[in-house]
């Protein structure tokens, strides 16, 4: 601010000075008897009021840069005044609380707003922003939010490329909170241990065309977040909203075509399950899980491409589909679990983020999305609580999405599955002969003689 301040008054000065040297021009001008020399003088007069002109705006643009800044101040003025507000009424609170003697719950114990200073990288949380109706307001044009998005997330790969010695955003300086971040970063989660349970419990039954992506995502998982769970989560909620989103397009688009319309209840039940999976995301996000721009990049670009795959994968077999979606749901409860309990101390000493407390105690689409006998909503105090919860959740998406297979399309996928094998085989083996006739004689004229005999011993 000082610095445009600075630079508006140079602008102005320069102006004062041009403007008066045009002046002067044109005075010289009157009193030159040689018309070429007047009209080279007129012309610089001018162009000197030109430049005058160029350079008042280039003040009149400093000077609304700065007064932003003022503004920009002002409204982080306002918001540290809204939080020193906010704690101090939550304190009156706990005063009045305890005049009244009312037990305190977990949460008032913690200190004021039991969050962990992080802010959604991504797009925000839609119970932070309400209208005069209560409810969440629209998105602006793409055209908006895109360039906004594109502009935010470059100066996140600026700073990923080259870190600054200073976040670019600091939260206000809070123990507690700084205390909570560094026991979220000390959580640990143990791949072996999870693969262990998995093959300990009663095994999905899955064809190989299914189980052959799924250990290739697994092990890809297990290498990009070794040692960072929370940030692992994050990732698989991100993608795990994403089959029923594709199973509800694809049974409307059924309907659309006059297909099919018996299943019209399943899109009541997958956006529930949605629904669920996008608060387990909230949570993720409220300890920090999208907060490098690495991790942000690869799993929205993973949603999208899974997406896709889904759908045609539902197109082939709307069965597979929810057979792949067991798998990595079951997976998904296996990880949960282990890692509740392998950090079951340091997790009951956390509390829980606001927004999945109030899933759990209100949302009315709670228990919409379980098949099986809705459990009772669970207690939510601590982390803890949350991940337990979460682990039950995905129990019930596993139930849920079994309970959508078709029995005897299951039955008769071992048989299909063994016929696409031959189908490959015979169509592979033809192929690998043609082509291995001509690698014998690329062999054969680039002198390796020895190669060339190796494969024809394979009949190549």
């Amino acid at each position: 601010k000082t610095v445009y301040e600075a630079c508006e008054a140079a602008k102005r000065a320069r102006v004062a000075t041009e403007t008066e040297l045009a002046a002067s021009l044109e005075a010289v001008v009157g009193l030159t008897p040689e018309p070429e020399i007047a009209a080279s003088l007129r012309d610089v007069a001018e162009a000197k009021r030109e430049m005058a002109e160029v350079d008042a705006g280039l003040a009149d643009a400093l000077r609304a840069a700065s007064a932003d800044l003022a503004a920009v101040d002002a409204a982080e003025a306002s918001r540290l005044a809204l939080i020193t507000e906010r704690r101090a009424l939550e304190t009156r609170l706990r005063e009045i609380d305890d005049a009244l003697g009312a037990p305190r719950t977990f949460h008032e114990e913690m200190a004021p707003g039991d969050d962990f200073g992080y802010l959604s990288k991504s797009a925000g949380v839609y119970t932070d922003l309400k209208t005069r109706t209560g409810l969440s307001g629209p998105p602006p044009s793409a055209f908006v939010v895109a360039p906004r998005n594109f502009a935010r997330e470059f100066g996140e790969l600026r700073r990923a490329l080259f870190p600054e010695k200073k976040p670019a955003f600091e939260f206000p300086d809070d123990p507690d909170v700084e205390a909570r971040r560094k026991a979220v970063a000390a959580l640990t989660l143990s791949n072996d241990a999870i693969w262990a349970r998995e093959d300990s419990r009663q095994q999905v039954d899955a064809p190989v065309v299914l189980r052959a992506p799924y250990y290739v995502l697994c092990a890809l998982l297990d290498n990009l977040f070794e040692g960072r769970p929370i940030a692992r989560f994050w990732f698989l909620e991100t993608v795990a909203r994403m089959p029923y989103f594709s199973y509800i397009s694809m049974l409307h688009l059924y309907e659309s075509f006059g297909w099919w319309r018996r299943s019209a209840e399943a899109k009541k039940i997958h956006f529930a399950e949605e629904w669920n999976e996008f608060h387990h995301l909230l949570t993720m996000e409220s300890l920090g899980g999208d907060a490098l721009w690495q991790d942000r990049f690869f799993a929205h670009h993973s949603a999208i491409a899974y997406y896709w795959v889904l759908v045609a994968l539902w197109i082939l077999s709307p069965n597979l589909a929810y057979t792949f979606s067991e798998l990595i749901e079951a997976h998904a409860v296996d990880t949960y679990a282990q890692f509740a309990d392998e950090n079951r101390e340091a997790l009951a000493k956390l509390p829980a983020p606001e927004v999945i407390r109030n899933y759990y105690e209100g949302d009315p689409l709670f228990a919409s999305f379980q098949t099986e006998a809705p459990r009772p909503r669970p207690k939510i105090e601590t982390l803890l609580d949350v991940f337990e919860a979460i682990r039950d959740d995905e129990a019930a998406h596993v139930a849920t999405m079994a309970a959508c297979v078709d029995p005897d399309v299951a039955k008769r996928a071992q048989a299909s599955e063994l016929v696409t094998t031959i189908a490959l085989a015979l169509l592979i083996v033809p192929v690998v002969f043609v082509f291995g006739k001509d690698e014998i004689c690329l062999l054969e004229e680039c002198g390796r003689p020895e190669r060339a005999e190796l494969l024809s011993e394979f009949g190549l």
